[in-house]
This record gives structure tokens, sequence and C-alpha cells, in this order.
């Protein structure tokens, strides 16, 4: 039976943050000097398909959605923190539970993921905000539907 509906949206949402997090753990986990053209394709890929579900939101919504990414990164990135760069000891006992060159790579391709995808919701939003708005008029057609100067 095929996804339709919220679920699809959000099987969509979760492969496209998935194809994120491979496209950043490919360019910062592997010393190859290809490695940077594949990994920004899968990050532009993974992108598009995250904007792509909020296409048809309003620009409220889309500054809810740009404020849930941002909250969402900050989450992701303490863990991050904590486990590359402790400044405390009480930080650097949490950052052991996450030491390792895997778990590092995880930690730090799901925060990248997350600061990107905050990144595009933010942009998406300014844009509807002043507003560059898919499937609505652009600027130029809204000044020449007005008449113009008088």
């Amino acid at each position: 039976m095929p996804r339709t509906g919220p679920t699809r949206s959000i099987a969509r949402l979760i492969g496209s943050v998935a194809i994120v997090a491979v496209g950043v753990a490919g360019n910062t986990g592997f010393d190859t000097p290809t490695r940077t053209i594949p990994a920004l394709v899968l990050i532009a890929v993974g992108i598009a398909g995250i904007t792509s579900t909020v296409r048809e939101a309003e620009t409220a919504q889309l500054r809810r959605v740009a404020k849930r990414w941002w909250v969402l990164a900050f989450a992701t990135f303490l863990p991050y923190g904590l486990a590359t760069a402790p400044d405390s000891e009480a930080a650097a006992a949490v950052g052991d539970a996450f030491a390792g060159p895997v778990a590092g790579l995880v930690l730090e391709s799901i925060a990248g993921a997350t600061a990107l995808c905050a990144v595009s919701m933010s942009v998406l939003y300014a844009f509807a905000w002043y507003g560059i708005h898919p499937g609505r008029p652009t600027p130029e057609e809204r000044v020449l539907a007005d008449g113009g100067d008088d």
C-alpha cells in the first residue's frame, strides 16, 4: 500500500536528513581529494528534499519550522561539542561516553545536517518574508499588477 499524507512527508523528511548527514559524513570522514563533489551533491539533494516538504507552507509556518530546526540543531550540537571540546571535568566525563572515531563522525554528521537544514529553512523563511515564495506572484509581477508609479 503506498504511503500518503503526513506519513509520506515524514518519510521524505527523514530520508532527506539522512542524505544530508551522509553528505556531511562523506566530506569529513574520508581524506580523498574527490570527496567534496559527491558530498556537495548529496547535501544539495538532501536539502532540496527537505525544502520540498514545506513548499506549500505560509510565512508564519516557515518561521515556526525554522525555529524548530534551530532548536534541533542546538540539541544535536551539544553532544558533539561535549565530545570534541570538553572545557571542564564534568563535560569531559560526558564527552568520554561519545569518544571514538565512529561516534565522533556520527555526531558531527548529525549536527552538521541539522545545522544545514536550519539554515535552509531560515533562508526559505527570509525569502517568504520578503515576498519571494513558490506559487505566489513575484515582486515584479505584483508591481506590474499594481500599475506601477502613479
